[in-house]
């Protein structure tokens, strides 16, 4: 009766193999899983870190062109000039592909137009001069 009773008592050989396929299959489809989320985490740093450098570069040529006041009086070409030169000149010069001034209907320079690239992503940020309106005012 011993006998029967440790027969029993084990598992046989099927039901070894069949739990380790069911463990092999669970394990295959964790490993997959587990790799596709860590591609997608990837595939989002690299966008998320592309979108901040964009926005630094968009921040650096606002502050700069805000700080920029050329004189109605003077001519404003040299001072453009100058601004180009610092920008391709300062950190973000690299990114920087070009830079177009944005003249409005009375010929007057108003801003830059500047078209940069971050990973094979281009982009474009219109920055305006900051300007005082004189007026004459009657005595």
């Amino acid at each position: 009766m011993k006998r029967n009773i440790d027969r029993e008592a084990g598992f046989s050989l099927m039901e070894a193999l069949l739990s380790i396929a069911v463990i092999l299959i669970l394990g295959s489809v964790l490993v997959v899983t587990v790799n596709t989320a860590l591609r997608g985490a990837s595939r989002s740093f690299a966008a998320v870190s592309t979108a901040a450098t964009f926005t630094r570069i968009d921040r650096h040529i606002r502050e700069s062109a805000h700080t920029l006041h050329i004189p109605y009086w003077e001519n404003p070409m040299p001072h453009i000039e100058n601004f180009n030169a610092a920008l391709f000149r300062s950190k973000i010069g690299s990114y920087i592909q070009s830079i177009r001034t944005i003249i409005d209907n009375e010929m007057k320079v108003r801003g830059v137009e500047v078209v940069y690239i971050v990973n094979n992503r281009e982009s474009r940020t219109m920055a305006l001069f900051p300007f005082r309106v004189m007026v004459d005012m009657p005595q």
